[in-house]
């Protein structure tokens, strides 16, 4: 590595968990996006892709997650000089797994030291989600949050932003199922959403939100999983994921404790207690329910993980 440059990685996350549309989210032990950052002559930022999806990734700063954010911080430092930021993908865009946070995420926390902005951690999650505007279509710091902090994060406002950081139980897992499923973007998703909501659909919502949050402060992972259900976005966007009904009924047979749509689809996930189920019995399970209606998938294992980080040079 060069004495001018950094890279950071940063996790797999999954937002939402049901009731808490972008106010959740977790980071994942599975899968990372590298970013190197490298000071260049002149005043642009050139980007380079690599890995799963890539080819679908823009290379214009403007539209490129990571680009967006290097570009913010760049014009913050008020430094004469151009960036290269070479990402390498390990989470598929469109899978729900927090792909363009991840690569967010990595970017800010490389570019801040490069730079030497010495950034608080909120910060670091606001120029982040700057970069979520990219897939999106909108700032929100649901996923980057857990991607910069880890474990377990609850938007408690956007505007000016707060994050509460909360630690998950031990034996919290998450079995994961990656359908092979052309999905729509993240934007494409969030545009089937109904702009208006219930009252008691609110009550609903809020009430299994603070179940999760309760489960959270008790220990309770069966308690969490009971606060998962969802009656407003998963209903408008399960038409997007074929089999969804089967598969969640799968996983609960096989005794998970909560399940849902993985952020924006098509990945679903399921918390399940690790002292009383296996977590790849009920990804296996999942997984078999995708195939016998004929769609293939990916069944992964995963644990509440750290944030984004830097590697030593």
């Amino acid at each position: 590595m060069k004495s001018n440059s950094i890279t950071a990685v940063a996790p797999a996350t999954s937002a939402n968990l049901g009731s808490g549309f972008d106010v959740f989210s977790v980071a994942l032990d599975i899968f990372f996006d590298t970013i190197n950052v490298e000071m260049i002559e002149g005043g642009g930022i050139e980007i380079r892709v690599e890995g799963p999806g890539s080819a679908s990734i823009p290379l214009d700063p403007d539209r490129n997650t990571a680009g967006i954010v290097a570009k913010a911080l760049l014009s913050l430092s008020k430094r004469r000089h151009g960036l290269l930021i070479e990402i390498k993908k390990g989470i598929r865009p469109g899978s729900g797994l927090g792909s363009s946070a991840a690569s967010a995420a990595a970017a800010v926390v490389a570019v801040n030291k490069l730079l030497n902005l010495n950034l608080s951690k909120l910060d670091l999650v606001r120029f982040a989600a700057q970069g979520e505007i990219a897939s999106a279509g909108a700032a929100h710091a649901d996923n980057v949050s857990a991607a910069i902090l880890g474990q377990f994060n609850i938007i408690r406002c956007s505007n000016p932003l707060d994050v509460v950081n909360l630690s998950l139980p031990k034996n919290i897992g998450f079995a994961i199922v990656i359908p092979e499923i052309t999905h729509k973007t993240t934007s494409q998703a969030r545009s089937v959403l109904p702009e208006k909501v219930s009252l008691s659909d609110l009550v609903y919502h809020v009430g299994h939100a603070a179940t999760i949050v309760a489960g959270i402060a008790l220990g309770d992972v069966s308690l969490m999983g009971k606060g998962m259900s969802d009656i407003v976005v998963e209903p408008a966007r399960a038409h997007l994921i074929p089999g969804l009904a089967a598969v969640k009924k799968s996983a609960m047979n096989c005794g998970a404790a909560g399940v849902s749509i993985s952020g924006a689809g098509p990945s679903v996930i399921a918390l399940v207690n690790t002292n009383e189920r296996r977590i790849s019995d009920v990804s296996r399970a999942m997984k078999e329910a995708f195939e016998d209606g004929g769609i293939k998938c990916e069944a992964l294992s995963a644990k509440p993980g750290p944030g984004a980080r830097l590697l030593e040079q």
